[in-house]
């Protein structure tokens, strides 16, 4: 009866902490739709017209501008970053690991795609998953790194809150730049 008791603990244990593999079906390829999905927050953003609160920082100067009814030109330059990645051409076949990081209790999901090569770019992808599956968040890493270069960028874009972009690069005997921009979205 002992053996039962311990037996069935271990097993709630471990389903309570999840960590599978495989990405939940999104597509044939088994990767999710970043490009589509950023298009589709395009048309919804073009749509609703939210107001930005843009800040730009260069090293040490900063500069901010709110924007109240945005065109549909800065939208689609806000989000062109992020739709520049697509996981489902030929050649990103099979380039990256999917991890998929599950909460039991609320049903949320991480999932990751970290690229199996270092010169595949972006390296790491992290979409954060609500109860329903839906993206809620998605952060994108990537670098390039040798002895006379060095470029680092982070892009982070939350649905209906904010996009936040981080480029830092680097040349041998010259000063290093680091450019942050900062979006903030206003609902009325």
């Amino acid at each position: 009866m002992k053996f039962f008791w311990t037996l069935l603990t271990g097993i709630i244990i471990i389903s309570s902490c999840n960590i599978d593999s495989s990405p939940p079906p999104a597509t044939g390829s088994g990767y999710r739709d970043l490009k589509g999905y950023f298009q589709g927050e395009l048309n919804r953003l073009e749509t609703q017209k939210p107001g930005l609160f843009k800040t730009v920082s260069l090293n040490t100067k900063h500069d901010s501008v709110t924007i109240s009814a945005p065109d549909s030109l800065q939208l689609h330059n806000m989000l062109a970053p992020f739709m520049d990645v697509d996981l489902h051409k030929p050649s990103l076949q099979g380039a990256y690991d999917t991890i998929l990081l599950a909460d039991q209790f609320t049903g949320k999901r991480s999932l990751m795609y970290k690229a199996k090569d270092e010169a595949t770019l972006p390296q790491e992808i992290i979409l954060e998953l609500d109860s329903a599956q839906q993206i809620t968040a998605v952060q994108l890493n990537k670098h390039v790194r040798n002895l006379v270069y060095e470029y680092e960028q982070n892009l982070e874009y939350q649905h209906n809150h904010h996009i936040r972009i981080t480029t830092r690069q680097r040349i041998a005997f010259l000063p290093e730049k680091e450019l942050d921009i900062k979006i903030a979205m206003m609902h009325l």
